[in-house]
């Protein structure tokens, strides 16, 4: 089976409470790691065990990653088409791609851009809170289907 879990980055610190100046070197708040500790566990407790995860270059989405790869084992890879400011699909064609040299990928990115790569992937809008994730059967990459939902 083909597995696409697509996750939005958990809870970032505002950048004026970060003491940063841009939006891509916020990082997560106390209550963001706490979320994407569970994150990885509710994953780790569906027996999903990405081989690789894919993360938006921002730094609220890598650290996101890097506890999601902790406890999940997978090594992670930054990729711009992540970062919010492409279009879904282009991050829809990247994705697949990489699942024709995968079973089970994993992906860290921003919302609106999960909500609307869900959406187009299932026809079937979702709205992600800081955390959530989906998980996407891609095996008829015609057809995929949602098969669990957690915020």
């Amino acid at each position: 089976m083909k597995t696409l879990i697509l996750v939005r980055h958990a809870n970032a610190l505002p950048a004026y409470e970060a003491g940063v100046t841009t939006d891509a070197a916020r990082p997560l708040s106390e209550e963001g790691r706490q979320k994407a500790t569970l994150t990885a566990r509710a994953l780790a407790e569906q027996n999903l065990h990405p081989q690789v995860i894919y993360t938006s270059p921002l730094l609220r989405a890598v650290q996101t990653a890097e506890i999601l790869a902790q406890t999940l084992g997978a090594p992670l890879s930054q990729e711009t088409v992540l970062n919010g400011m492409y279009d879904e699909s282009s991050a829809r064609d990247f994705l697949a791609e990489q699942l024709q040299g995968h079973d089970t990928i994993l992906a860290v990115g921003h919302n609106p851009n999960i909500s609307y790569l869900t959406h187009l992937l299932c026809g079937k809008a979702y709205h992600f809170a800081p955390g959530s994730f989906a998980v996407v059967d891609m095996q008829d990459k015609n057809n995929p289907q949602i098969l669990s939902f957690g915020e």
